[in-house]
């Protein structure tokens, strides 16, 4: 028998890759049922996957065995899987959704699947351990206030990282994984909100606009290293949040883990040069048009009004002041705001608030053929368990998914 642990993404394609080449196959999931976190990607919708598979949108220190991962189970085979179990999809600019855009009904259709291959699944399981026992591996858990045992064959940890504790997640597989030995890495949330010092963050708290997010880490050996995003922003009452910030946020993670410092420049005129934009504040300042308006009313139509308020505060400007009275040093940190406004990041939101884990198992310790421990005939670890976090767009699921389906047709193999 295979015994896998979690019911998630990875958990149940492993199942139904396993049992469909043969194998008896046991889930064990401490919910009390399937896909929880699954149900909730996508807003919902669940973003299956990506038609855009450049390696630039899946990071970790190995990049070469995630692209052999992602070579083995790819786009095209997951996509022909799901149509199998009656899941066709739509796509809105590269990204692959379900049709009905529902994510319950990816789950539906995988828990049917399930069912009807006869696998058997332990909802409300809390696994507290797996020991390697001779050539099986003995998985104990509760259920219901019981302790129980089960001998398997071969154990696949599919149970996920802590990202997004408040729908069930937990770090319980890395625990398990260090008490068996295998090495883990340290882990911080990616795909999360950034904590950032700013005191006009209630000022501007709940403006979004479009923005250039330009990401510094500044590593205490003295390397700098800069990232690059687009989209729209959000400020926060404790930060900056957004699908770009979003994107950057696992650089800014690891750098403060490893005590080093990280800011974050904002430009909210990305369409055009720092010297256009000073062109056109001149043009305003010395203006007709604006010569009875303050400066808060001349910049009317740039950016949203609470964030002019806070640029003209961090340009030490008056905002009620004539703005035919700007001097030219007020001019140029009026621009300097506008489009290189730079806050300190202290931190990220914590596991809760993310969406997926950065680091943990490194892909040196499994081989990327099956997803099993080197060093552990018959564990296989997959999905978020492992160094491998992607950008928005269906990229954690894509991993997810090929990394399952690779250990359980590897599993029923062994």
């Amino acid at each position: 028998m295979i015994g896998i642990i979690g019911c998630g993404a990875s958990g149940m394609l492993a199942a139904i890759t396993a049992a469909r080449e043969g194998a008896s196959v046991t889930v064990f999931e401490h919910n009390e049922k399937a896909g929880r976190k699954l149900l909730a990607t996508g807003n919902g919708k669940c973003n299956l996957t990506n038609d855009n598979q450049s390696p630039d949108n899946f990071r970790g220190d190995d990049r070469e065995s995630i692209g052999r991962i992602l070579d083995i189970f790819t786009k095209d085979d997951e996509l022909a899987f799901f149509r199998e179990i009656g899941i066709v999809t739509k796509e809105k600019r590269g990204y692959r959704y379900p049709h009905s855009e529902q994510a319950a009904s990816v789950v539906n259709a995988l828990v049917s699947e399930m069912e009807r291959l006869r696998v058997r699944v332990i909802f409300g399981a809390d696994v507290t351990g797996v020991e390697k026992d001779g050539d099986s591996y003995v998985i104990s858990y509760t259920c219901g206030g019981k302790a129980s045992e089960a001998r398997v064959s071969s154990c696949i940890l599919a149970c996920g990282g802590p990202a997004g504790e408040r729908l069930g997640e937990s770090d319980a597989g890395f625990r398990i994984l260090k008490k068996l030995g295998v090495p883990v890495g340290r882990y911080v949330p990616a795909l999360v909100p950034l904590l950032a010092e700013n005191k006009h963050a209630k000022t501007v708290s709940g403006v979004r606009l479009e923005a250039g997010v330009t990401l510094t880490v500044s590593e205490r050996d003295g390397d700098v290293s800069e990232y690059q995003e687009h989209g729209e922003i959000v400020f926060t009452d404790y930060g900056v949040s957004g699908i770009p910030v979003m994107q950057l946020s696992r650089f800014a993670a690891v750098a403060l883990d490893r005590g080093g410092r990280v800011t974050i420049t904002l430009n909210f005129m990305p369409e055009y040069t720092a010297e256009e934009v000073s062109e056109e504040i001149e043009r305003r300042a010395k203006g007709e048009h604006f010569s009875n308006r303050s400066v808060e009313e001349a910049l009317e139509g740039l950016v949203p009004g609470k964030l002019r308020y806070a640029v003209l505060l961090r340009a030490e400007v008056d905002p009620v002041k004539n703005a035919d009275r700007l001097t030219d040093r007020e001019i140029a940190a009026v621009v300097s705001e506008l489009t290189a406004m730079t806050l300190t990041v202290t931190g990220t939101r914590p596991f809760a608030n993310a969406q997926v884990t950065c680091g943990g198992v490194a892909l040196a310790e499994i081989d990327p053929q099956s997803c099993e421990v080197k060093s552990m005939p018959g564990l296989f670890v997959t999905g978020e368990l492992l160094d491998m976090d992607g950008n928005c767009g269906g990229y954690n699921l894509q991993w997810a998914f090929a990394t399952g389906a690779i250990a359980g047709r590897a599993a029923a193999k062994r």
